[in-house]
């Protein structure tokens, strides 16, 4: 199984970007699974899965900790996986980690790792070809080493310095933790000097750097409730998702 997390700043365009992704490969034949770590959980809402249509792993982390006690992976993992996850129309199968449940809960770091139980269970199952981690934004889960030894960091990003300063935090992250490629994925991008200039920034070389350009259709589909494969599958964003795809597959 194939291991892939994509990081990133905040609103730059990584749940968009990432759903395509894994829609065109279910297309493919692909049995891909998410493991959705990002705390506003827009990646199952994205696919028209109500945050209220799945129990979440930080909501009931106690009742899973203590049955992965009682039976041990080998035992509960199935059954863990079934009930915090949705399959989409696609056939994608999302776990969703969830948010913190009130003030004063305290950080993620129990949940995540539970996610990293469950990530390794599903190598061991065999039953996927490709196993995607949507981070929350910043470098949190990376600090938390859930994407050691992984296949490729996939960082979003936009040609902004701002951007550019988390994309080499996470960058430098993922490096330390054995990931094997770092893809630099450079949304929104206007002309050929964005590419350059963000590759130059977080320090990538441009052949691990491809850009989506500014599509006004992402907006749209966004604003409609739809994911933009399904709004406008030959929009402009469109198009170069596929070339990502075709990227990410290269080094898979």
């Amino acid at each position: 199984m194939r291991k892939i997390i994509a990081t990133g700043k905040g609103g730059v365009g990584k749940t968009t970007s990432l759903s395509a992704i894994c829609q065109m490969m279910s297309s493919e034949g692909k049995r891909v699974i998410v493991f959705d770590t990002d705390p506003s959980m827009n990646f199952a809402l994205g696919f028209g899965v109500p945050f209220d249509k799945v129990s979440t792993i930080t909501e009931d982390r106690v009742q899973i900790s203590e049955h992965l006690e009682e039976e041990g992976i080998e035992v509960s993992g199935e059954e863990i996986l079934r009930d915090h996850s949705v399959l989409t129309k696609d056939g994608i199968r999302i776990v969703i980690m969830g948010a913190i449940m009130s003030g004063g809960d305290g950080c993620l770091c129990s949940a995540i790792s539970l996610i990293k139980i469950l990530l390794n269970y599903a190598e061991e199952t065999g039953d996927y070809d490709v196993a995607i981690v949507d981070s929350q934004a910043g470098p949190e889960v990376l600090g938390r080493g859930l994407a050691s030894e992984f296949d490729i960091n996939m960082i979003l990003t936009e040609p902004t310095a701002k951007s550019s300063e988390v994309s080499r935090q996470v960058m430098k992250l993922g490096n330390d933790l054995g990931v094997k490629n770092t893809l630099l994925v450079v949304n929104k991008v206007i002309d050929e000097d964005d590419l350059k200039m963000t590759a130059e920034l977080v320090g990538v070389d441009m052949d691990s750097t491809i850009g989506i350009r500014f599509d006004k259709n992402v907006i749209k589909a966004d604003r409609e409730g739809k994911l933009l494969l399904d709004a406008f599958p030959d929009s402009d964003a469109s198009m170069d998702i596929k070339c990502l795809l075709n990227k990410v597959e290269s080094l898979i």
